[in-house]
């Protein structure tokens, strides 16, 4: 199983980085509001089965459980409702073909992330918007024939999104992203876990006094996982990992090379064991001030910078990983600009 997806909105980034009373220049330059972090921007298409819509379709995860047998997530504008639906595409070996997918959201729907393990078994997370204020956590499950809606629990506050999913097994997976109260600016870490029958939220780390996030998880085999996002101390946003180990979550150390009052960002996760595991993101140069990739990897102790290219002349984002060995990783790059939301 490779993955890769996994994004928070430019708006969490925003809140969190509003929070630690960060200047508006700690911000990725790409990165407005309503905007994400990750990809592309999204382009005028004519309709077709990756493009179903004539103004905006957008891709934020895929994961590819073999050479016949792949999933690719996001969204799309309806031209008939003008409400955003989520888009699910499945890669059959040979092209790739529109899925349907539930859309609950009278407002607004949308995918940040999927993970395969299997022809009857994935998973793909976001959130969605009703008439009412606030976001749900959106859960879809493939079974081999057809997408359906898996009840979240609910997590009591105004603002629920996921950004990531990994699964192994159809009797392990897990869902991260964030829960959070806007009026009152404090978000938190968010985890979720699939036993094989419920999902059930999982106590995590909120080391942020205001503002937590975890954009991306990766599953292992053997019982472990690791979970990545940033969080708000001191006006500095930092880089959050996270490490599942019987019987709980805990904040591992990690590199945040960016000074005082900027930013470090990490966007994904990916292990291929527990002692190997890569993570990317962003943060700025501290010469030119456009962001810049970063990477970490896992030593066996903590996750120090690996040196890694910026080929744009403008910003610079890593967005995901997929990891197939402990010295071999690779993943996509947004340079110069973001894809909006």
């Amino acid at each position: 199983m490779t993955h890769a997806g996994s994004r928070a909105t430019a708006r969490i980034v925003a809140a969190a980085i509003l929070g630690a009373g960060l200047p508006a220049a700690a911000l990725p330059a790409a990165a407005g509001a309503g905007a994400a972090v990750r990809g592309a921007a999204a382009q005028p298409a004519s309709p077709g089965p990756g493009n179903p819509s004539s103004r905006y379709n957008a891709l934020t995860g895929v994961s590819a459980d073999s050479a016949s047998d792949a999933w690719a997530v996001g969204s799309y504008l309806s031209n008939t409702t003008g409400i955003r639906d989520t888009l699910i595409l499945h890669w059959n070996g040979t092209a790739w073909s529109r899925v349907p997918s539930p859309s609950p959201g009278s407002r607004f729907n949308v995918l940040n992330g999927v993970s395969a393990a299997g022809t009857r078994n994935a998973w793909a997370v976001g959130f969605y918007r009703t008439q009412a204020a606030g976001a749900r956590p959106l859960v879809l499950h493939w079974n081999g024939t057809a997408w359906s809606q898996v009840t979240a629990p609910a997590s009591g506050l105004p603002d629920t999104e996921l950004n990531g999913v990994s699964t192994v097994s159809g009797r392990e997976a897990w869902a991260v992203g964030f829960a959070g109260a806007p009026a009152m600016g404090q978000f938190g870490t968010l985890i979720l876990r699939w036993n094989g029958t419920a999902w059930a939220r999982m106590t995590s780390p909120d080391p942020g006094p205001k503002d937590s996030f975890l954009q991306g998880v990766s599953a292992t085999a053997g019982g472990g996982a690791w979970a990545v996002g940033s969080y708000a101390l001191s006006r500095t946003l930092r880089t959050l990992v996270l490490k599942w180990s019987v019987p709980s979550w805990t904040q591992v150390k990690s590199a945040s090379p960016a000074p005082a009052g900027r930013y470090n960002l990490l966007s994904g996760v990916s292990a291929s064991g527990q002692g190997h595991a890569w993570a990317v993101g962003s943060n700025p140069d501290l010469t030119t001030g456009p962001a810049q990739t970063l990477v970490l990897r896992w030593d066996g102790t903590q996750w120090p910078r690996v040196p890694s290219p910026d080929p744009g002349a403008g910003a610079n984002e890593l967005t995901a990983v997929s990891s197939v060995s402990g010295t071999s990783a690779s993943g996509p790059t947004s340079a110069s600009r973001c894809a909006t939301r």
